[in-house]
């Protein structure tokens, strides 16, 4: 037989054959390249309308700024599935965004930037979703998002509040910018924290907006007026503490108290059932691969998804000739099982041509060009095997704190210091032990571990 493919449309030696092989021409063949047509289209094969969409997209780009265009062209042809690229091409709001903009020149940051403080947050997003795919195939260079996602969201919300902007500009500038930079240093990690910064933002505004309809300044607000406010509505409100304190401290209110969003103590699993489904993760080969590596690091590190889903193929390395994962600041020495498993999941090639010409590689990738996968869709993952999310990140995070003081904890883990001293009292335990062993290695006597010892080596867990 020919092996290759097309349409059978008759039958040779009891087999169903195409029609070349049973001596007859092929009806349903492509003119260009005789693959099976498209049902979408007339005539042609979904990959030879796609390159015939492409044309006629790039080929309107002025010859002067073309080549930016060449590796993002080259990639959406090479796609494994070329009806998903003629589907965005033929179909999306951000396809027809990029035929507009190209045809006059190259599209910057600058100008997707004016576009989106001048439309609504579902074509921002539409925008949004364009730079991620300019980015991706190198027309665009990269860039620290948060900061302008950030800036954008103010200059929306002092557009329809201009009554807060005297006091919202300075919060955000001064406050929410500096800290969500220091919380996020990689691109990789700034979603979350755009996200933390939309809150409190929106939270904001809706507790001036509150005492304004009292008919009182923020100067005016007693705590009585504050706890009203607070028990009116979802636990959500207690969010505004971030600037209520800001405000406080820079003389614009009374020192007002808002405690802490309450939250349920978590609540663990027990031992067995813990190390249970870890073995399960290291072993169970009927489990895919990418379920596996996500709850392995789930059980054993206590990471948020959002993280795990956002860990880099660079994250993996070697100190010493022993592999490590890089969560944060240290690196942490693998057992040899888990050391397997990440690699493996590493050496995958991407799940599509578009990831073709991607600056990035993730360890989970996303079906986006150049994205990991959302933590959403990770978390359906591990649900629909049984993986309990937050009980087993409770469970890691208390044991860790019960082998690890907050100070290695910390950078460790990427938690912060307040956070990591929580852990630890969760746990309960008393480092007066681990003290001593330190204070007696010095004075000679029994040593401690060296990778817990020595400030170069990488912790090994597990």
């Amino acid at each position: 037989m020919c092996e290759r493919t097309r349409v059978l449309i008759a039958r040779r030696d009891s087999r169903r054959v195409c029609g070349p092989c049973a001596g007859h021409a092929d009806p349903y063949a492509c003119p260009h390249c005789g693959n099976p047509r498209s049902y979408m289209v007339r005539g042609l094969c979904d990959r030879c309308t796609l390159r015939d969409q492409l044309d006629a997209l790039f080929d309107a780009v002025p010859a002067t700024t073309r080549s930016r265009f060449e590796p993002m062209r080259a990639a959406l042809l090479e796609c494994d599935q070329p009806r998903t690229v003629l589907n965005w091409v033929r179909n999306s709001h951000s396809a027809r965004l990029l035929t507009d903009l190209a045809a006059e020149r190259t599209p910057t940051h600058e100008d997707l930037d004016c576009l989106a403080r001048d439309v609504g947050r579902g074509d921002a997003q539409t925008i949004d979703y364009l730079r991620g795919i300019l980015v991706t195939y190198q027309v665009l260079p990269e860039r620290d998002e948060l900061v302008a996602r950030i800036e954008r969201h103010l200059a929306r919300t002092v557009r329809s509040h201009p009554e807060h902007a005297l006091l919202l500009s300075p919060y955000v500038r001064w406050s929410l910018l500096p800290r969500a930079r220091r919380a996020s240093p990689r691109p990789a990690g700034s979603k979350h924290r755009i996200r933390w910064a939309y809150t409190r933002i929106n939270t904001a505004v809706a507790f001036l907006t509150a005492i304004r309809e009292q008919g009182l300044d923020l100067a005016d607000v007693t705590q009585h007026q504050v706890d009203a406010w607070l028990a009116g509505a979802p636990s959500t409100r207690y969010e505004v503490r971030d600037f209520v304190v800001w405000a406080a401290r820079r003389g614009h209110s009374h020192p007002l108290l808002v405690p802490h969003r309450p939250k349920k103590a978590p609540v663990g699993l027990d031992e067995d059932s813990h190390w249970e489904l870890l073995h399960q993760s290291l072993t169970d080969t009927a489990l895919s691969l990418d379920v596996r590596a996500a709850s392995a690091v789930l059980l054993l590190f206590g990471q948020h998804l959002a993280r795990i889903a956002a860990l880099p193929v660079t994250a993996l390395s070697e100190v010493d000739s022993h592999p490590v994962l890089v969560l944060a600041e240290t690196p942490i020495r693998l057992p040899e099982p888990v050391a397997l498993l990440l690699a493996e999941l590493a050496a995958q090639p991407p799940p599509s041509g578009w990831a073709v010409n991607s600056p990035h590689r993730w360890l989970f990738p996303g079906t986006r060009p150049g994205q990991h996968i959302s933590s959403i869709a990770l978390a359906r993952r591990l649900a629909t095997h049984h993986i309990p999310i937050r009980l087993a990140r409770t469970t890691a995070l208390v044991q860790l704190a019960n082998d690890l003081p907050p100070a290695v904890l910390a950078p460790l883990l990427g938690l912060h210091p307040v956070t990591a001293e929580h852990w630890r009292r969760r746990a309960a335990t008393d480092w007066t032990a681990y003290l001593e062993a330190r204070r007696s290695t010095r004075e000679g006597g029994t040593p401690v571990p060296a990778a817990i010892d020595r400030k170069d080596a990488p912790p090994t867990i597990g």
